[in-house]
């Protein structure tokens, strides 16, 4: 006679898979709809370990400025202004404050930019790169740096730089409320 211990354990090395499978695609069903029910209401959530790195640039305010934009592993964050403005983006005081401050070198040949190089007060760079943005998935703007900024001024801020006749140029005015720019953040000291 079998005893009650060995059926239950035979009964469960039979049923366990099952059990499992049912239980982790019920999981990852759930999962799905509440990352899709989040996507539909804009639900910005963060995913990942922030490994933003920032850079005293020696401002008087003591800002610091991240070194480069978000990413996710290795790729670009580009976000529509509504959910970066929720992030720690620059105001526009900031960027005014960096701009006035700092020196600034647009690297390129003719009018083609290959980056900007933005130098502190004590001497510390960050780079900006042209990325660009995205609407409706097809890149726009390439070959100008564009990023959000925080403005109550101005509805969708944007910092553009770029080069037009071999002089570097800088702005920051509205943009499309479809536009994905990339993240560059700031933190105080």
């Amino acid at each position: 006679m079998i005893e009650l211990n060995e059926k239950a354990s035979n009964y469960a090395e039979e049923n366990v898979f099952n059990v499992l499978k049912e239980a982790f695609a019920k999981v990852y069903a759930d999962g799905y709809r509440d990352g899709y029910k989040d996507c539909q209401n804009h639900n910005s959530v963060n995913l990942r370990i922030s490994n933003t790195e920032y850079v005293d640039l020696g401002l008087p305010s003591g800002t610091l400025w991240s070194a480069d934009y978000e990413k996710d592993v290795n790729d670009t964050i580009f976000e529509p202004y509504q959910l970066a403005s929720s992030k720690s983006i620059p105001t526009r005081a900031q960027w005014n404050e960096l701009r006035r401050c700092a020196k600034w070198e647009f690297v390129g040949k003719d009018d083609k930019l290959e980056v900007v190089k933005c130098t502190g007060p004590n001497g510390n760079v960050i780079l900006f790169h042209p990325m660009g943005g995205i609407n409706f998935t097809k890149k726009v703007r390439s070959g100008r740096v564009l990023f959000w900024v925080n403005s109550t001024a101005i509805k969708n801020c944007a910092v553009h730089l770029w080069k037009y006749d071999g002089e570097g140029h800088q702005n920051a005015d509205s943009q499309d409320s479809d536009l994905k720019l990339p993240i560059r953040l700031v933190k105080n000291k």
